[in-house]
Order: structure tokens, then C-alpha cells, then sequence
């Protein structure tokens, strides 16, 4: 007799569990301006991380432009490295 793969359901579990997760709608035009604090700070947790991109659903190019207007912004002093509550 052959057994049923169970990775495979639990493969479409986790799929379904991160695809709640995305925050970010995939439709819209992406564009990153290190100047734009509010934007900039949606995609950054309240350690000061970096969201990854499984969550915020975003393409590996638009992942990539996120990151260096995050770290150009860090650099500049418009949004702080590490938050408050863990210096």
C-alpha cells in the first residue's frame, strides 16, 4: 500500500497561515522614498527590524528598494536604527 504524503497538506497549512499574514496588496506600484518616514516605518517592527518579505508580500526587487531606503534613511537620522524601548 502506498501512504499519502502528509508534507504536502501541511505545505498548503503553512501556505495559508503566511498568506493571512501579507500586509502589503500585490497591485499597487511600489516606490520607496528614503524621505518618507511614514511609509518607511510601516514595513519596520517596533524592535527596528526590517519586515521580511513573506510577510509584507512584497517582490524580491521591491524587497531589495526597501531596504536600501531604510538603511539610507537610518544612515541620515530621518528614522533611528533601534527603538527606544531597547537602547
Amino acid at each position: 500500500m502506498k501512504q499519502k504524503r502528509k508534507s504536502v497538506s501541511m505545505s498548503k497549512a503553512i501556505g495559508n497561515a503566511l498568506a493571512s499574514k501579507k500586509k502589503v496588496s500585490k497591485n499597487q506600484v511600489v516606490f520607496f522614498d528614503y524621505r518618507d518616514e511614514r511609509k518607511l516605518k510601516r514595513f519596520i517592527n517596533d524592535q527596528g527590524k526590517i519586515i521580511p518579505r513573506r510577510i509584507t508580500g512584497l517582490s524580491a526587487k521591491e524587497q531589495n528598494l526597501l531596504t536600501h531606503s531604510v538603511k539610507w534613511a537610518r544612515f541620515l537620522a530621518i528614522i533611528p536604527y533601534v527603538a527606544d524601548e531597547y537602547k
